[in-house]
């Protein structure tokens, strides 16, 4: 493995939603108590472990953006999406603060708690050893039944028979067939930062819900014959907090 230069990475925090299914009307969802401390503080720590200082982290917010400021200080990097347009929008509004500073960007979720230094290590030293435009993670399982029923809404992850990726495909747009495949878009990206840059801005805004999706990149990079390729991670690192009962089982999941 190659010695990787942690100073040229940067990362964006995605943090400004709002968490209307939370009935989180005084608070930013990341800035919801988990056990002790806001959840995004959790996914702060495992960047700090990884060796990545304040500078480094551009945290996205938005819905009462004063309160993730007041509570984390003036040390990060911050950028403000207002109104939400989706994750590729969110990573439009940290360019200016990101552009030129690093090689390679990381984007992660602030309500993904359960991300770990492995993961993040990982992906980053794919896109620098590799030479990827685009590293992205995925999930495999098994079966959609039980624990694993709320895998059934990731885009799939659509692959030719070299194995390489040709699509994300999301859930609403598969076919009977697509909705079979076991390996699922777990979110967690990192970007050779000149081509994110350059490639940003071409991003549509023409879907259901004219919302501007990171996942486009992905099928740019692949249909301009870039290197695109995933790392798998483990299903439970992919527990966002979205729901109460989200909330509550990553509360006994952190006891």
């Amino acid at each position: 493995m190659l010695q990787i230069n942690l100073n040229k990475i940067g990362v964006i925090v995605l943090a400004a939603g709002k968490g209307t299914r939370l009935n989180c009307t005084d608070r930013p969802k990341v800035m919801l108590d988990l056990n002790g401390q806001p959840i995004v503080k959790y996914v702060i720590d495992t960047l700090r472990k990884v060796g990545f200082s304040n500078e480094q982290i551009c945290l996205v917010v938005g819905f009462k953006n004063e309160l993730v400021k007041e509570y984390f200080g003036d040390t990060f990097r911050y950028a403000l999406q207002e109104p939400q347009l989706g994750t590729g929008h969110a990573v439009m509004m940290a360019e200016n603060v990101m552009k030129t500073k690093f090689e390679h960007i990381v984007v992660i979720y602030g309500d993904s708690p359960f991300i770990s230094e492995e993961t993040i290590r990982a992906i980053v030293s794919n896109n620098v050893e590799n030479k990827t435009a685009v590293t992205m993670t995925s999930v495999l399982s098994e079966n959609y039944g039980g624990s694993n029923a709320r895998f059934f809404d990731f885009g799939r992850v659509v692959r030719d028979e070299a194995d390489n990726i040709l699509n994300i495909t999301e859930k609403k747009d598969c076919t009977e067939e697509q909705l079979k495949i076991k390996e699922g878009n777990a979110g967690y990206y990192c970007f050779e930062s000149k081509w994110l840059w350059d490639n940003l801005q071409k991003i549509k805004n023409n879907n259901v819900q004219n919302e501007y999706y990171l996942t486009d990149l992905v099928h740019m990079a692949i249909s301009q014959g870039k290197k695109v390729e995933s790392v798998v991670i483990p299903a439970e690192e992919t527990i966002g907090i979205n729901t109460l009962e989200q909330l509550e089982q990553a509360k006994r999941k952190l006891k």
